[in-house]
């Protein structure tokens, strides 16, 4: 697999990913320093995924200065109970923001109850997640939420200094070495009968919908959505959308977010092959396509001194929490450090628990699922 034009490509993101980009018009963090700031929270970022249901509250310590943003988008389930969530149909898309990053947790505290009084007082359900804040929990607890301990599998970067002709090389040894014996066989096994390559934003899309139609299922979130975040994404060089392609064409795709502290896991999906299809032999590499545009992305982190995020929360299901997205995370592969710092905090009301209980059966019914997900 030739490298080089991810090195160079990678190398100029070293010297401009962090320059802050202009102020706009949708830039309602008045003050805030943009690279400081979650992609996900990102002003252009919510525009683009809320559009014109965006709203914002906001909060003001006692001298009337701005200290913490709320972006969101009120929904209804089945036109009639409204819904608050930060996962919406993409997975954690924004939180509360906070834009001074030396104010207390008692303000933090103070700010996430004025936020939550703003809230429509009618509201149903409301899910907000929150990562490294378990010292502002309990302005949740207080307020009614329950707070669910989520695992965030994460791989921290080296400190090495990659600024010599082949850093990448120098990067991507340093991630196999990482991973398990069995992960940097696949890696070099795949390597040798595909590559990666860039994808544009139009023909991830395409190739993401074309095997969810595969399997039978399909999109509740728009995908021409997805198609403009990674477009807007990709030009503010926040993403890179890869492709592991074969003689056969292209077996995996896959979108990675990034900002100036992590690179996240964020879209995926494989080549639809019908369920009896045995992979062996010299194509069983197929199996592991997945595998490598992940570890590609750690390189990347690696590369630019960045977290590797495996971005993965709670997917409901009939209510319950499901366990980590394994497309992610593999475990065995990747040896990512595990720890308890995400949280999930939710509350909704009784009327709403009972009505959703039946949305849910209904919804399962007809097999839709985010776009988000894949198995």
């Amino acid at each position: 697999m030739s490298i080089a034009p991810f090195e160079n490509r990678w190398g100029r993101l070293l010297t401009t990913m962090l320059v802050p980009k202009s102020r706009s018009k949708w830039d309602w963090i008045a003050g805030a320093h943009l690279d400081e700031i979650s992609i996900f929270s990102q002003p252009w970022f919510v525009d683009i995924a809320y559009r014109k249901e965006l709203r914002v509250a906001k909060a003001f310590n006692k001298a009337g200065k701005l200290i913490c943003a709320f972006p969101y988008r009120q929904t209804n389930v089945m036109g009639i109970f409204p819904r608050i969530t930060s996962s919406d149909n993409w997975r954690r898309l924004s939180s509360f923001v906070f834009l001074d990053k030396h104010i207390s947790d008692e303000e933090k505290r103070g700010a996430i109850t004025d936020i939550i009084k703003q809230l429509p007082g009618s509201i149903g359900y409301c899910q907000f997640i929150l990562d490294n804040q378990a010292s502002i929990r309990d302005a949740f607890i207080e307020a009614g939420f329950e707070c669910i301990e989520m695992p965030k599998y994460i791989r921290p970067p080296s400190k090495q200094n990659y600024e010599r002709v082949d850093g990448y090389a120098q990067a991507r040894d340093n991630v196999l070495k990482t991973i398990s014996k069995d992960g940097r066989a696949r890696y070099k096994k795949t390597a040798g009968l595909a590559k990666i390559e860039n994808i544009s934003a139009s023909d991830f899309c395409k190739f993401y919908e074309s095997n969810l139609i595969g399997n039978g299922e399909q999109s509740y979130a728009p995908l021409s959505v997805a198609e403009t975040l990674i477009e807007n994404s990709v030009r503010r060089q926040k993403a890179f959308a890869l492709a592991v392609k074969d003689k056969n064409g292209v077996e995996a795709a896959a979108a990675f977010l990034f900002d100036s502290g992590a690179t996240y896991a964020w879209l995926a999906s494989r080549k639809y092959h019908p369920q009896s299809t045995k992979f062996s032999g010299d194509e069983k590499y197929k199996k592991y396509c997945i595998d490598m545009l992940i570890i590609e992305a750690m390189i990347f982190a690696e590369l630019h001194g960045l977290i590797y995020d495996a971005e993965v929360i709670p997917v409901e299901r009939n209510g319950a929490p499901r366990s980590p997205h394994k497309v992610f995370v593999n475990e065995k592969i990747l040896h990512l450090s595990r720890n308890e710092s995400r949280f999930v905090f939710e509350r909704m009301g009784w009327w709403y628990h009972g009505a959703r209980q039946v949305f849910c059966k209904a919804r399962d019914v007809f097999a839709k699922r985010p776009v988000d997900m894949i198995e």
